[in-house]
């Protein structure tokens, strides 16, 4: 892979990470869904998740609560090979209350992303809360 290869897959992937955020904040469950491999896994709060009806029953009950707003930063990509790679992003998670936001937690994502057919998907999402760190 050169590097012309590899910047093209981070800034993909930057993008995959990006969406997220967006499709989950609009409440655009399938198409959040369809940014995880067929078999892709993630673990929210210590819950495992396997599989996108899964992560569509999960996201669906998390929507069913206050407003959402996810901020993805400091996102980290290393790509390892032409289809796969892994990363870490922060992300600072707003709620809605009374008129306005306020954080409601700044856990890390640790991902692996794998590369399929239709473009970088996630293979697996492991959501750290590190609000006991602080």
């Amino acid at each position: 892979m050169d590097e012309i290869q590899q910047l093209v897959a981070e800034s993909e992937i930057r993008n995959l990470v990006a969406r997220y955020a967006h499709l989950v904040d609009d409440a655009q469950v399938q198409e959040w869904s369809e940014l995880f491999a067929e078999d892709g896994r993630m673990e929210a709060w210590a819950m495992p998740l396997e599989g996108r009806p899964a992560l569509v029953e999960w996201i669906n009950g998390v929507l069913s609560g206050p407003k959402l707003r996810h901020i993805m930063g400091a996102t980290h990509v290393v790509v390892d090979s032409a289809t796969e790679a892994h990363g870490t992003a922060d992300m600072v998670l707003l709620a809605a209350a009374e008129g306005s936001w306020v954080v409601a937690a700044a856990p890390r994502y640790v991902d692996r992303y794998v590369k399929t057919a239709a473009g970088w998907r996630f293979a697996e999402r492991v959501l750290e809360d590190r609000s006991a760190q602080a």
